[in-house]
Parts: C-alpha cells; structure tokens; sequence
C-alpha cells in the first residue's frame, strides 16, 4: 500500500509537470513574439495538491455513497469516513477520523478488511494499555455539512443520522446526534454528546463534553443550556429544512 501511495504521488505530480509544460508550450506557439523581449506568459495557471479524500493505510478510507448529492472539490475527508446517500459536504468543511484503530494488517482475515470500520465497534479499550482509540465518522442519508464545519472523531465515533443540518463553522468531536436535528452556525458540540432527534442547537452555542439533548429541545449559549421545548410545528420545520436541502442540492452536482 505504502508503494501504491508513492507510485500514485508520483504519478499524479508527473502528470502536473506535464500539463504546465504542455500549456507554456502552447502561449509560446500562439503568442507573437519579437527577438530579445522578455514578456511574461499570458497565462496564470494555478494547480492545487489539495487531495478531497485521503484514505490511510492503518486508519481507513473514506466510503462515499454512490448517490451522494455533492462534495465539494475543497472539502476534506480523511480516514474512516463513511457519507449516506443524497448527502452533502460543502466548501472548506474538514471530516477527520483519522485515529481510529482499524486492526493491523496481519490481524485481519482479508486485506480488505482494514479499509472496513464498523460503528457497532467499541472505543473504549486503549491500544498499547496507554493511548485511547479513536472511531469513524458515519453519516446518514440526506444530511447536509456546511461550508468550513469541522467533524473529528479523536475518541470515539462520531454518528450523525439522517436529515440533519450542520451550519457554517459548527464543530462537532465524537459524539452522537441524531435524525433531523439542526446545529446552528458556528455552535461546538463537546466529545460523548448526544442530541437526540428533532432538536435545535442555536448558532454559536458550546456543549460542554457529556452534554445530553433530549427530543425535540432547543439550547443557546456558552455554555449552552436549555432554553424551551420545541413546538410540533418548530420540529416539523426541522423535516421541512432537510427535504428542501435534499431537493436543493441535486441541481449543483454540475458545477
């Protein structure tokens, strides 16, 4: 594996020498030039290394639906990330599950089986009695990640469900949030959280680690607290927000 990464690597970054050799070559055919001019190229060309999914030879790969709505070319995703159908991931959002302990390589039945985390795996045990393991990232259907969000998974799983709405800038470390609930812009959501479904964590607000959302609540501030119950007619607006991004977002998979 370690030589398939070095071989692609260098492949990849072949590739990019050629095409900027082949571009300059290009305005050097079509430009008009006189003898001793020292004109700069017309062209500015800007190629990005930026890799959007990064799969790790210990750690795992990042599995993506073959139905997912959209990933942006400057979204990141490293490790044991898995991403449910019609699904999103905006702009700058970074998903990191790269400390999960997938099982070496001599320990596994099939060498496939290293790429495979399972979010039924427990956490809680310590590689080498001292480090504590890290988990996936798992990502239901419908659920939409936007621009600049940050999910880690440093120790244990981060699970999120279906229909769920992560603002811009929001911050989520292990824990659990479940169908149809809505993180505002910029809130933190603390490791072993749970937001249960249908609640609404206001823009900006911090839960502290263990914090426990109950059904259909909504909490603000920092630290954040519970404010009030959410009305139905509130937590209908939560299924409504979910199927008008799940509409929304098919029209972009060409841009």
């Amino acid at each position: 594996m370690r030589f398939r990464q070095t071989l692609g690597r260098a492949l990849r970054e072949t590739g990019q020498a050629m095409d900027r050799a082949g571009i300059r070559t290009q305005q050097l055919l079509l430009a008009e030039r006189r003898y001793g001019d020292d004109d700069p190229f017309i062209f500015d060309d800007f190629l990005s290394r930026h890799r959007q999914q990064m799969p790790l030879l210990k750690y795992g790969r990042p599995l993506i639906s073959n139905d997912v709505a959209y990933l942006a070319p400057c979204a990141t995703m490293i490790g044991s990330v898995r991403i449910g159908a019609n699904s999103s991931v905006w702009y700058k959002a970074i998903l990191r599950a790269d400390e999960c302990d997938n099982g070496s390589r001599f320990e596994c039945e099939n060498e496939g089986d290293i790429w495979e985390l399972d979010e039924n795996r427990p956490t809680d045990y310590r590689r080498n009695n001292s480090e504590k393991v890290g988990g996936g990232i798992f990502i239901g259907e419908n659920t939409n990640v936007q621009d600049g969000a940050i999910i880690t998974s440093r120790i244990g799983h981060t699970q999120i469900g279906n229909g769920v709405t992560i603002g811009h800038l929001a911050q989520i470390h292990s824990a659990t949030i479940e169908d149809f609930c809505l993180i505002g812009m910029g809130s933190v959501i603390g490791e072993n959280c749970k937001i249960e479904q249908e609640s609404f964590i206001a823009a900006g607000a911090v839960l502290a680690p263990g914090t426990v959302v109950n059904q259909g609540e909504l909490w603000a501030g920092i630290p954040a607290t519970k404010l009030r119950d959410l009305s139905a007619e509130q937590r209908e607006k939560l299924h409504y927000q979910s199927k008008e991004v799940r509409f929304a977002v098919p029209v972009l998979r060409g841009c």
